[in-house]
C-alpha cells in the first residue's frame, strides 16, 4: 500500500481567479494525472470535481542534478463552483527559476472562447486579444498557444 503524502496547503477553496494568481507563482509544471471524481471542497455534494497531480517541468530543476525534482503539486476544482484548492508536497533541486513562457490569463482565455464561439481564426483571435487588451503583438503568447487553447 502506498504511503499517505503530507500535502502542504498553498490555497483552500479560492475562486478561480485567485487559485491561476496562486498558480502563476510556482514554478513551471506538468499534469501528470487528471481525472474527475466525487467533489469533496462542498459539504454534501452530489457532483463532481476535477482531482489534478502536478509535476516539476522546470528547466533548471533539472539542469541542477539527475535527480527527478522531488516537487509534487495536487490541485482539486469543484466543476460546479468552480473553487479550488491548491497542495504541494517536497522541494525543487534548486531555487533558481528559468525563464517562463507567455501564458494567456483567464480573461483573455474567456475572450478566446468567446471568439472561437463566433468561429475566429487563431490569428485573428491573437490580434483581437491585442487591441482588446493594448498589449503589444510580442507580448502575447506565440499563436501556437493560441491555437492549443
Amino acid at each position: 500500500m502506498p504511503k499517505r503524502v503530507s500535502w502542504e496547503e498553498r490555497a483552500t477553496n479560492v475562486d478561480a481567479a485567485a487559485a491561476d494568481a496562486v498558480l502563476e507563482t510556482l514554478k513551471t509544471f506538468d499534469i501528470d494525472k487528471s481525472q474527475t471524481m466525487a467533489c469533496t471542497i462542498c459539504p454534501e455534494a452530489e457532483h463532481k470535481m476535477r482531482y489534478r497531480l502536478l509535476v516539476c517541468s522546470c528547466q533548471a530543476c533539472c539542469e541542477a542534478t539527475t535527480l527527478e525534482c522531488a516537487w509534487r503539486g495536487k490541485i482539486v476544482t469543484c466543476l460546479e463552483t468552480e473553487h479550488a484548492s491548491i497542495f504541494e508536497y517536497g522541494t525543487h533541486n534548486t531555487m533558481a527559476t528559468a525563464l517562463t513562457r507567455k501564458k494567456l490569463t483567464s480573461t483573455q482565455k474567456a475572450y478566446c472562447r468567446e471568439l472561437a464561439d463566433n468561429h475566429l481564426r487563431p490569428m485573428r483571435i491573437r490580434h483581437a486579444l491585442s487591441r482588446k487588451f493594448g498589449t503589444p503583438l510580442d507580448d502575447l503568447p506565440t499563436l501556437k498557444t493560441v491555437q492549443n487553447f
